[in-house]
């Protein structure tokens, strides 16, 4: 079990998912002055399988997974589908975030590590779909030479953990709604509708907001990845 629970799976997984969920748990807590529904999710809670794994670590576990899925839409239809990921775009000649001896460099270390040739800034004028193409491609091959790194890792765990949160906040407005109608309707309590209220904000903000935040983590997280690249590639 421990193998499978990493930093990564951790921060960047778990976490946005029990955020996420932070709805029910307080939907729960209200709930729970019902003695038999209180006992009924003890009951539940408390149910162990193989190894000792529970059944709310199984529930957690599965709606990551779902969270996840929901994210990688988000990130294929803002990357894939639009300007590309950022470690394609950023080393095109056509962008100004970087010089252009740094990105010779990179093709150089390419070159010399993969065999790979990219395009030079003619051939990229020229063809700038192939460009792009052969760019995406050997970003495999950098994440496998580069692997954790010294500051990769960590940009990488928090750009999983905004893609994630940014995806979670979908079900999150949801369960804000759904504790609202209920804290009206049947639990008849103003303190549950006013915690939901305040919760709803900021997971809406999340999703008005996704897409500059996802490209600002992207662009880090892909910044750190080619200059450690660069680094440990001389």
């Amino acid at each position: 079990m421990k193998k499978l629970i990493d930093n990564y799976f951790l921060f960047a997984r778990v976490f946005p998912c029990i955020i996420s969920t932070l709805p029910l748990f307080v939907l729960a807590f209200f709930l729970s002055k019902d003695i038999e529904l209180k006992g009924l999710v003890q009951f539940l809670s408390s149910l162990k399988f193989y190894g000792g794994i529970t059944l709310s670590l199984v529930a957690l576990y599965f709606f990551a997974q779902i969270i996840r899925f929901i994210s990688k839409l988000f990130e294929v239809s803002y990357f894939t589908g639009g300007i590309g990921f950022p470690t394609t775009y950023l080393m095109t000649y056509a962008d100004d975030t970087f010089s252009k001896s740094y990105k010779d460099k990179y093709r150089e270390l390419i070159k010399q590590d993969f065999g790979i040739d990219l395009l030079d800034e003619i051939g990229e004028a020229k063809n700038t779909e192939e460009a792009k193409k052969r760019l995406d491609e050997v970003t495999k091959h950098v994440i496998l030479k580069v692997k954790e790194g010294y500051l990769v890792l960590k940009h990488n765990i928090w750009y999983g953990f905004v893609r994630n949160l940014i995806g979670g906040a979908i079900f999150s407005v949801i369960f804000c709604l759904m504790n609202i109608v209920i804290g009206i309707t049947i639990v008849k309590s103003s303190l549950l509708v006013i915690i939901s209220s305040v919760l709803f904000v900021p997971y809406v903000l999340l999703l008005v907001f996704w897409k500059p935040l996802l490209r600002q983590n992207a662009e880090a997280y892909a910044k750190q990845l080619i200059a450690e690249y660069i680094s440990v590639s001389r």
